[in-house]
């Protein structure tokens, strides 16, 4: 399989990356993925996964289903909602990342034990080898903490944040055999979820997507709940530090 041939299975799920730059950085993850990350299955005992998981090319629709439930996961109006955007790609990777090394160096056709900590080392590694714009060593720390405790009570380290609980979360719930007659294969089709972080980031563009002012601009959300947006804009640990930003701006003008 190709470089294309490898991207374009990811094309939905790369579109769930709003950042260029980090989303480069996830294409040169998948270049550089070992061939059998392409081809076996994402249980080689079949007892773990369910069935759209298990045969030829498992592990890759396993990975759509875990990159799919993270994305939905981080949507602005769930509880983890106060995630930023940045964080939001950067868990998205995580995702796709997570068991890049599921069989180690591929010799014997079985999963590894230590497929989190290899996945890390390997992150790390693809990072150093090329050159990244936009790419900083914070942003690979936060993808190799997350990626490193994806496998939840089962192994150490064990998630704590709300970051290593999301990319649990999703990858426990995609390797539920309950959840059959899913399909998360990918055939370039980038319109099949919608796209979390796409707002336009200015005082003027800017459109609520969560909360009581959803589809308002700051001036529209202002007019119709004046006391929310000054909520937002003083609430120390709002979290989604870009909208405050844009809601002190238009504050400001008034």
């Amino acid at each position: 399989m190709n470089r294309k041939e490898r991207i374009s299975l990811f094309e939905r799920e790369l579109s769930y990356i709003a950042d260029n730059d980090l989303k480069t950085f996830c294409k040169q993850l998948l270049i550089e993925a070992d061939d059998y990350f392409y081809t076996v299955p994402a249980s080689s005992s079949g007892k773990y996964h369910p069935k759209f998981a298990l045969g030829d090319g498992g592990l890759v629709r396993h990975t759509q289903a875990v990159a799919y439930f993270t994305n939905e996961f981080i949507r602005p109006e769930l509880e983890f909602g106060t995630i930023d955007r940045r964080q939001g790609d950067l868990l998205v990777i995580s995702a796709i990342a997570h068991d890049i090394k599921k069989q180690g160096d591929g010799v014997d056709g079985h999963t590894v034990k230590e497929h989190p900590a290899l996945a890390s080392k390997f992150i790390q590694h693809v990072f150093d080898e090329y050159e990244f714009d936009g790419v900083t060593q914070s942003d690979i720390d936060f993808i190799r903490n997350v990626v490193e405790s994806h496998m939840g009570p089962w192994q150490d380290p064990k998630p704590s944040s709300r970051h290593q609980l999301i990319l649990f979360y999703a990858d426990f719930i995609a390797s539920r055999k309950e959840i059959e007659g899913l399909d998360f294969i990918s055939k370039g089709d980038t319109t099949a979820v919608e796209p979390v972080f796409k707002p336009v980031m200015t005082v003027e563009g800017y459109k609520f997507d969560f909360g009581k002012t959803r589809g308002c601009t700051i001036k529209e959300a202002y007019e119709k709940e004046p006391g929310y947006i000054k909520w937002i804009a003083n609430k120390e640990d709002f979290g989604m530090t870009e909208v405050q930003k844009l809601v002190k701006e238009f504050l400001k003008t008034l």
